[in-house]
């Protein structure tokens, strides 16, 4: 149907750009030439509602495909749409890290390219998962990971987030947060330090990409404060998982977006659910040049008040680790 569309002229693709996200301003000459020349409509769109009220508003004006330029989370929020109305969807890597991008396969360097997949090119078939309603392509996360991306400061002043979120933990002690799950053996958890859920399975090692998108999988990662009875360290796979907590919400990082989110909150993994439409495979001759590495600079030292910083927050993290784990025992890393 989507090649019959295309074939005949009477595809209607739009792509909505995102113009807060990391790198759009960057390539955005590039992106509106591309567009044009592919015969693609671009609307624009900042916050998270605002996407989704511009994507349902191409739905309604006869879009036949939905893309967006944008981060991790602008990419979730305009897939949802797509998925509701039955589109396919296309992936313009503009954000930060564009971890959903690169597990696609795209060429995160160079996102104009993407933009060829309105006009040709396959579809694949990717799975989805939702925290309540609100859908994520990468991973939804509960604890420490959670309340540093509610902080208002963290996208500007990564360690001085740091520094504040883990000095209001200390003092109003809600580490660890407490919630009520069972892992995968069976076992019922009453607090977690880290509860980390993904769209499919990420390697172990951490910062790798996902093998599949389209195992059907959660999986799911959770730390607590160890006893002598059990470890502190869960990690299984499902289709459906549900954690409750006793105040009734829960902060939630999606996709590094904050969300409050009412309890008992279900996880849930939908199979192939998301059409996404790829750039047909380019040949290295075809392909920009890789940009020269800049001229390697002389390191400045840090000036005293960054060396203070880093210094108040290696402490906090040490007072964490002895509330939380006593002193003597192994602790992650350690």
């Amino acid at each position: 149907m989507v090649r019959l569309a295309r074939d005949r002229g009477l595809w209607r693709p739009v792509l909505v750009l995102n113009p807060r996200s990391g790198s759009v301003q960057v390539v955005r000459d590039r992106l509106l030439e591309a567009a044009g020349r592919h015969g693609v409509e671009v609307r624009e769109a900042a916050t998270p509602a605002e996407l989704v009220a511009v994507a349902r508003q191409a739905v309604a004006d006869g879009a036949d495909a939905l893309g967006v330029a944008g981060g991790d989370g602008s990419l979730a929020a305009v897939a949802a749409v797509a998925i509701d109305a039955g589109l396919p969807f296309v992936c313009v890597p503009a954000g930060t890290r564009n971890h959903f991008a690169r597990d696609l396969g795209l060429d995160r360097a160079d996102p104009a390219a993407a933009v060829e997949a309105f006009a040709a090119g396959p579809e694949r078939r990717v799975d989805v998962a939702t925290a309540a309603e609100r859908l994520f392509l990468n991973n939804a996360s509960i604890g420490v990971y959670a309340a540093l991306v509610h902080e208002p400061s963290y996208r500007d002043d990564r360690l001085g987030a740091v520094d504040g979120v883990l000095e209001a933990m200390l003092e109003r002690d809600v580490l660890p947060v407490r919630v009520s799950f069972r892992d995968g053996a069976g076992n019922a958890w009453d607090q977690v330090l880290v509860l980390f859920v993904s769209n499919n399975a990420y390697p172990l090692s951490g910062l790798g990409g996902r093998p599949r998108l389209d195992a059907g999988t959660l999986e799911v990662s959770a730390l607590r404060r160890p006893d002598e009875r059990q470890s502190g360290w869960a990690h299984w796979t499902t289709t459906s998982f549900t954690v409750d907590a006793p105040g009734g919400t829960l902060e939630v990082g999606i996709d590094g977006e904050p969300a409050l989110l009412t309890t008992p909150l279900e996880f849930r993994i939908h199979a192939g659910a998301l059409r996404v439409l790829l750039p047909p495979p380019r040949p290295p001759s075809a392909r920009p040049p890789a940009p020269r590495p800049p001229a390697r600079r002389r390191r400045l030292p840090l000036d005293q008040a960054q060396v203070q910083r880093l210094l108040h927050v290696w402490r906090l993290l040490d007072r964490i680790g002895h509330r939380e784990f006593g002193p003597g025992r192994d602790r992650p890393g350690g």
